[in-house]
């Protein structure tokens, strides 16, 4: 077997609807329903689904946990755009711009919070000119 890419991944909230607003208008994800009026976070060619604590769909998690994911997103816009536009929305940075190693070499990243405390990563790869 070989993987090709990722489809989608599941995230455990403790209120969709929070969760749905920091996705949608701090991160520019699409929000969609599907199904029995479940809820996905959509961005290029992936996505995310919501699972309400307490109410998951089945399958799921063996312990689906609010808080327990870290995530990298790489963004289209400089860093220091980034930044400024979580400034504006009060939104702290958990660790300035630092380099790391991404699924395809070097980047740099900035750390936030989602509203349940799971890590998340904004990346960029450097230019190739």
């Amino acid at each position: 077997m070989q993987i090709k890419t990722l489809d989608h991944l599941v995230l455990t909230v403790k209120d969709i609807q929070a969760s749905t607003a920091f996705y949608t208008k701090i991160l520019g994800m699409r929000e969609s329903r599907f199904a029995d009026n479940r809820t996905a976070l959509h961005f290029g060619q992936m996505k995310i689904n919501l699972h309400q604590q307490g109410h998951e769909f089945n399958p799921k998690a063996l312990y689906p946990t609010p808080g327990s994911a870290d995530l990298c997103f790489i963004v289209e816009q400089a860093l220091e755009e980034v930044i400024a536009m979580l400034q504006e929305h009060h939104i702290p940075l958990e660790k300035q711009p630092s380099s790391r190693h991404g699924a395809c070499g070097k980047m740099t990243s900035i750390y936030i919070r989602d509203p349940d405390n799971n890590l998340i990563e904004l990346a960029n790869y450097p230019q190739n000119s």
